[in-house]
């Protein structure tokens, strides 16, 4: 792909714009079978922990596989698939009504417009229209918005954030996987902040640097560290730092911890039985495991929810 290159030397932290950053780690990966094996430098801030990529993929390539989707798909799927999936271990739908929920509760700008920034499969637009929301959706993916008309009936603008010239401010904006895709989210989180109305919610959620897994697995984690499509790699800590500066007063933090039930039978390479045992166990042993976790700060995934002064 003449698309792969990489972007500019960054000489700051992405979160909060310390200049104290350094080497970490270096990750090769393999987006798909057509692609050439590319190397990732991914840099750490030792001021609030954040990582990102340094250099990271230009532009143009980024925007090269968002065209398709955000989420790895190098195929279209269907609604029937996505609602399998989702049946089969809870997730999308389980956050979707959790964030959106919660973001309500939070909005105290009286406005009843929520936006929903790289909306996916469109889990995120129906729970918030299901609260009495009308919402404007983005989304550059293909094969993502074919699902999301069949869910919502609707397609999302299929633009890059950056595109998006709003007519109208909002009380809720939710950003859920996506500020780790984003070049330059200080940019990104400065638009986010005016097109809220004061009182408005950002909910906004993000795989943790932090986590165990990252710790445990290092460069072998790719819940986090997924390249070239995760660029940034954020801390509860930096992430806070991000937002803060552009006005937004974090108002709740929560980490998440879940594992796919199928995630100890398929690395075994068990079958039958024996994976429906192993499946079973990972479904409840969990549960323990991943409040705790979550309680020590080590959870695989952070939500954020931020109100505009």
């Amino acid at each position: 792909m003449t698309t792969e290159i990489y972007g500019e030397v960054l000489r700051a932290c992405v979160a909060c714009g310390a200049e104290k950053i350094g080497f970490w780690r270096q990750k090769d990966y393999l987006y798909t079978d057509s692609a050439s094996r590319k190397a990732f430098r991914i840099y750490r801030c030792a001021c609030c922990g954040t990582g990102f990529l340094n250099q990271p993929p230009h532009r143009q390539w980024l925007q090269a596989i968002y065209q398709y989707s955000g989420q790895a798909l190098t195929q279209a799927i269907t609604l029937d698939e996505v609602m399998g999936r989702e049946a089969a271990f809870p997730n999308c739908i389980v956050d979707a009504k959790r964030m959106a929920l919660q973001a309500d509760q939070l909005n105290k700008s009286g406005n009843h417009r929520a936006l929903d920034i790289g909306s996916g499969f469109g889990f995120y637009t129906r729970a918030l229209r299901l609260l009495g929301y009308r919402t404007v959706s983005i989304n550059p993916g293909q094969y993502e918005n074919r699902v999301f008309q069949d869910l919502n009936g609707d397609e999302p603008l299929p633009i890059m954030f950056e595109q998006y010239q709003p007519e109208q401010a909002f009380g809720v904006v939710v950003m859920s996987q996506v500020l780790e895709h984003i070049l330059e989210p200080d940019r990104t989180i400065a638009k986010v902040a005016d097109l809220l109305e004061s009182g408005g919610v950002l909910a906004c959620a993000v795989p943790n640097y932090a986590s165990f897994l990252v710790k445990l697995l290092g460069t072998k984690e790719n819940a986090c560290l997924w390249v070239p499509e995760h660029v940034n790699y954020f801390t509860e800590k930096g992430l806070k730092s991000l937002l803060e500066r552009h006005g937004l007063r974090v108002v709740k933090t929560e980490q998440v911890t879940r594992i796919q039930y199928n995630a100890l039978s398929r690395r075994l390479g068990l079958t039958g039985s024996l994976a429906k045992l192993a499946d079973t166990l990972v479904k409840y042993a969990q549960i323990p495991f991943a409040a705790l976790m979550d309680t020590l700060g080590l959870g695989i995934y952070l939500n954020v929810y931020a109100v505009k002064q």
